[in-house]
């Protein structure tokens, strides 16, 4: 009967590793990021919920922000798509070189925030268009949480449809957070199974 339980402890230290070892891969996964949004038109603007800018003749430009949101980043890419909030344009004309800011305030999984600053420029026609944002940097960190501006052309350009749903243009981002690599893992449950075997040891030699 000794020998049977001798034999079942190493078994049992595997198990509970194991379990450990799962339950760490779920808590590093299971990443919930709540953030919002609020941007501005012009130097030194104070981000907001609505902001309109007018062009020459009758352009113009309105950015809604993005209401609080939560999203899961514990998806088999590691990363989320999410809304940032949209542009909706509309008359015809040009817009000068106007500084646009785009500001994240995240909530969780840590509170800060990030910023976005980009330039609109282009004229808009009837049947068409040339008005854009162009940004200066497409990813940003808040926390350990990385945001990836995602539905871009020329890899920082947002080109704004006067033709598309009541001239809406949307701004997505890839939401990822940052999960411990396979050898961090294997590193923590050998370091777990040389304290079981210490303790082992130490009950065999009293």
């Amino acid at each position: 009967m000794k020998n049977l339980a001798t034999m079942l402890k190493p078994l049992a230290m595997s198990v509970a590793l194991l379990a450990i070892f799962t339950a760490a891969q779920s808590l590093a996964h299971a990443v919930p990021v709540t953030f919002s949004t609020a941007g501005c038109f012009g130097t030194g603007c104070t981000p907001s919920a609505t902001f309109i800018t007018v062009g020459s003749g009758t352009a113009s430009v309105n950015f809604t922000s993005q209401a609080p949101t939560t999203v899961e980043t514990n998806t088999p890419s590691g990363f989320t798509v999410a809304d940032l909030g949209t542009f909706t344009v509309a008359g015809s004309g040009t817009f000068a070189a106007t500084p646009f800011t785009l500001v994240i305030q995240q909530t969780q999984p840590t509170t800060g925030t990030g910023t976005f600053t980009a330039t609109l420029t282009g004229t808009l026609i009837t049947n068409g268009s040339d008005a854009r944002i162009v940004f200066d940097q497409t990813s940003i960190f808040i926390g350990d949480v990385r945001y990836d501006l995602a539905n871009l052309t020329f890899g920082n350009t947002l080109f704004l449809d006067p033709n598309a749903t009541g001239g809406i243009t949307r701004i997505t981002a890839l939401v990822s957070s940052p999960v411990p690599e396979p050898a961090t893992m294997i590193l923590l449950g050998t370091g777990l199974a040389g304290v079981a075997a210490a303790a082992r040891k130490r009950r065999k030699a009293a």
